[in-house]
């Protein structure tokens, strides 16, 4: 998951292609890739 860098847009692209790097829905070329947060349980006894 992508999402644009622009702060009026902020979109988010499922997925990109390698020769077409630019948001479908303001054409901002600089995209960053989407952090997935990992989920841990942590036992505390």
């Amino acid at each position: 998951m992508y999402v644009c860098s622009n702060k009026k847009c902020k979109k988010e692209i499922a997925k990109l292609d390698t020769k077409f790097t630019r948001c479908p829905s303001c054409g901002c070329r600089i995209l960053y890739k989407q952090r997935q947060p990992i989920a841990k349980e942590v036992s505390t006894n």
